[in-house]
């Protein structure tokens, strides 16, 4: 039976179109399968216009493969009479289907149905042409057989308007599916468009061959080709409805010209050498070889031609993009103009941003998505399953008109930056071939991306260390140089006391501005850093007074006006910290405008509670208050870091604030820092407490109960200015001191000497701080042991919370040493 069924149907056309039928069947089940993993089963239900529309084609299909088959001469006229009704009939189901399907997919992009009497044409058309069919002789009289392939269909009377009738049915569906293109959706009209582009591709092709060709010049030569090209219809729908991202019709032109090129030059040249070599099985299998292993080359080539031919360049825009790596290592933000110019969105709407810049709020959903957030594609995927993450990823986009948003990763699932765009002005939504050459492009510049980003922050932080130590460095200067001058004169110790203060005013404003450059470039989260209520009054009190100014004058031009005090949960060393950056700001700009102020005040009102921060110097351009909160950007200021309200802006978030700016060039400039409104009212007589030391100079000691005050203090340092300076300042608070110069030694001495306290440095050669932590709390668990360090990385600080007692920043002072010193001993009195 397999073998009659062979022979019968082993012809060229039958094939193809037998092998097309499969397709379509395949295609369905596929298409079904993929409906209800992604959206459920009643899913299948909803596109059962389009499935009825997949198998009345692949009927179609088959009915005419038919007649191009041996069974045409073996069962007759009759049967191809009915073969042909058979084919006329599944037809009008396919084309009735397409229609229905289009109506709904109206009423589900616009909440509209066609007018009523649209679809009484539908019906009515429909209607007719069935009964057509059904009644004998009315389209088809007749079949006179040949052979296969070689036969003449005798039309009825109704045969034509049957034609028209699959043509009426044909143009409301084209109407249907232009009034739903007119969505203002993106992704909506580029599926309209797919569909528009299938139907078309078959509408036209069974227009020319099945009227032109087969009804009015009786030729039945191509009549299977329209079967053939439906599939194109059938696949391009079904691509629109499965798919949210897709190929740009350029591209597939593209793609499509190359393909045609390529194969029409294998095609002459097999005719060529046909015409000389006799064709046998062997050089079949011989030409199969050859055209895979040349095709990818000549495909290669023929691309060249068509991306000319569709771009005006041997490269599409996607080629251009893959081909960035190597500007991305030589300069990554050279790299993105480029790409903004290649995707058509405007330079300053391509960005790359790290966690400081916004990275950190898609930074969940990339730990298990790898693929690019497209606006269009979420609004899509609401339609059919809404959930709270897509939604909240959704609202994040609008609010800061992303259209796109890409993941770049440090490691395995470790976001560090992503790439956002907003949408193209002409229009487009981004195409399939774009976003692959992104990914691809990206994946291999991220290395460069994030080496990149590290240096800038390296050269931030040593270009900011070096400007802003040189004012201290030089105050430390002059106060020397005074002092020589005042020896040599045999000054009184009044006036050389007076220059010791100013050296160490200065000292302290050095190691101020070094914690809060420190602090600039940490990563270390806010979000974990402890707040607890506290007045606002007395913080910024407290805040102003602990910032290192050049001079009582500069000090004096700050005026506070906090007439309305409120309560706010913040961390007060960050709180310094930003208070110091607007303040470090405001008065850089002193010497230059010596009319400038500074005046702060608060406000409250039913919303929120602020704090109002204005400074009299020369304002902010219109055009560049939009950037100042972006990290590495800095204005009219040499050496700055451009680091500083890009971090303050990351502190207020992490107070459940926000930080504002307003100017006026010329003339004034405004920081707003609101909090959010607290229930915790304010004692009456709450009076503003004395200022304290910030908590990157000190983390208060672990308590410890010793019977009586140390009598011996070991001092680990590498360097002896260092160990100089600490065993001064504890010989001067009536201590005696041991001196070690790395941990290995302080072991020894700690072994031969009754030691009551240790300060200890972290980085040292032979054994580090850490690691003689760790040996010397195991055998003697009881001294206390203090970080005496420079290190300011939130790992090393968490080694020290865990190994040591207490921390101390390097240089110290000897007002540091002796709270430490208290907070550590507590002497009890015998019972």
């Amino acid at each position: 039976m397999l073998s009659t069924f062979a022979a019968n149907t082993f012809y060229p056309k039958a094939i193809v179109l037998i092998l097309t039928a499969v397709l379509v069947f395949v295609w369905a089940g596929y298409f079904c399968l993929s409906l209800h993993k992604r959206f459920g089963g009643k899913s299948v239900k909803s596109y059962s216009y389009y499935i009825s529309y997949t198998l009345g084609l692949s009927i179609w299909i088959l009915s005419n493969a038919y007649f191009h088959t041996g069974y045409l001469v073996d069962f007759g006229e009759s049967t191809a009479v009915w073969m042909a009704i058979v084919a006329n009939l599944s037809a009008l189901v396919a084309f009735a289907s397409a229609y229905q399907f289009t109506v709904k997919l109206k009423h589900h992009y616009t909440r509209s149905k066609p007018w009523d009497i649209q679809r009484a044409l539908a019906l009515i058309t429909f209607v007719l042409c069935l009964s057509w069919n059904l009644i004998p002789d009315l389209t088809i009289r007749g079949v006179t057989i040949v052979a296969p392939s070689q036969f003449i269909i005798d039309f009825g009377d109704y045969t034509k308007p049957f034609f028209l009738g699959l043509t009426t049915l044909v143009v409301l569906t084209f109407i249907n599916l232009f009034s739903i293109r007119g969505s203002a959706k993106r992704i909506r009209r580029t599926r309209i468009n797919y569909m528009l582009l299938g139907m078309t591709i078959f509408m036209c092709s069974t227009a020319i061959i099945q009227l032109g060709f087969t009804y009015f010049f009786q030729d039945f030569s191509l009549t299977w080709l329209p079967p053939a090209l439906s599939v194109s219809e059938m696949l391009f729908m079904g691509y629109a409805i499965l798919a949210s991202r897709f190929y740009s019709f350029r591209h597939i032109c593209t793609v499509s010209i190359a393909a045609i090129l390529a194969g029409l030059i294998y095609t002459l040249t097999l005719l060529l050498v046909s015409n000389s070599i006799e064709l046998t099985t062997t050089s079949l299998l011989l030409s199969t070889i050859v055209i895979g292993a040349t095709w990818p080359y000549l495909y290669k080539r023929t691309k060249v031609i068509a991306n000319f031919l569709m771009y005006g360049s041997t490269l599409s825009p996607a080629d251009k993009i893959v081909r960035l790596e190597d500007m991305f290592q030589q300069s990554p933000s050279q790299a993105v103009s480029h790409l903004a110019r290649y995707l058509g969105v405007p330079n300053d709407k391509l960005k790359l941003l790290d966690d400081y810049q916004g990275a950190n709020t898609y930074r969940q959903y990339f730990e298990s998505h790898t693929d690019p957030l497209v606006i269009d594609e979420l609004e899509d995927e609401l339609e059919q399953t809404k959930t709270k993450e897509l939604s909240e990823l959704h609202s994040q986009m609008n609010e800061t008109d992303y259209a796109l948003v890409l993941p770049l990763y440090e490691s395995k699932n470790k976001l560090s930056h992503v790439l956002v765009s907003s949408h193209k002005p002409d229009g487009h939504n981004f195409s399939y071939e774009e976003l692959v050459a992104l990914s691809r492009v990206l994946k291999k510049a991220q290395v460069h991306i994030n080496y990149d980003q590290r240096l800038r922050q390296a050269q931030a932080l040593a270009n900011s260390i070096a400007h802003e130590m040189r004012n201290p460095l030089a105050q430390v200067q002059l106060e020397f140089e005074c002092l020589n001058e005042k020896l040599l004169a045999h000054a009184t110790t009044k006036e050389l006391y007076h220059h010791v203060e100013q050296g160490r005013s200065a000292i302290a404003r050095g190691r101020q501005l070094i914690d809060i450059i420190l602090r600039e470039v940490n990563n270390s989260s806010l979000d974990q850093e402890p707040v607890e209520p506290t007045s606002i009054r007395t913080a910024i009190n407290n805040a102003v007074s602990l910032y290192g100014f050049d001079s009582n004058e500069d000090a004096k031009k700050v005026k506070i006006t906090a007439e309305h005090d409120f309560i706010a949960k913040i961390n007060e060393t960050l709180f310094n910290f930003v208070m110091f950056n607007i303040l470090r700001n405001a008065v850089y700009y002193f010497d230059s405008y010596p009319s400038s102020c500074i005046e702060i005040r608060t406000d409250v009102n039913d919303y929120e509670n602020s704090i109002i921060i204005k400074d009299l110097g020369p304002g902010i351009p219109e055009d560049l208050l939009s950037r100042i909160f972006d990290d590495f950007f800095s204005h009219n200021k040499s050496g700055g870091s451009g680091l500083g309200l890009g971090y303050c802006q990351r502190v207020m978030k992490s107070f459940g604030g926000a930080i504002r700016c307003r100017s006026e060039y010329g003339h004034y400039t405004e920081f707003t820092l609101s909090f959010p409104i607290s229930n915790i009212s304010i004692a009456p007589e709450e009076t503003p407490l004395p200022p304290r030391v910030t908590a990157s100079a000190t983390i208060q000691a672990k308590p410890i109960s010793v019977a009586s005050k140390p009598q011996l203090i070991l001092v680990v340092d590498d360097k002896e200015v260092q160990r100089a300076l600490v065993k001064l300042y504890l010989e001067q608070l009536g201590y005696r001191v041991v001196l070690a110069n790395n941990g290995k030694v302080a072991i020894e001495i700690i072994h031969n000497n009754p030691i009551d306290l240790i300060f200890m440095d972290i980085q040292m050669p032979v054994m580090d701080g850490f690691e003689a932590a760790g040996i010397i709390k195991q055998s003697y668990p009881a001294i206390p042991i203090i970080a005496l360090s420079g290190e300011s990385g939130e790992q090393d600080i968490l080694r020290m919370s865990q190994l040591m007692d207490g921390r101390l920043s390097k240089p110290t002072t000897k007002n540091a040493l002796e709270r430490i010193l208290i907070g550590t001993f507590e002497t009890k009195e015998p019972a």
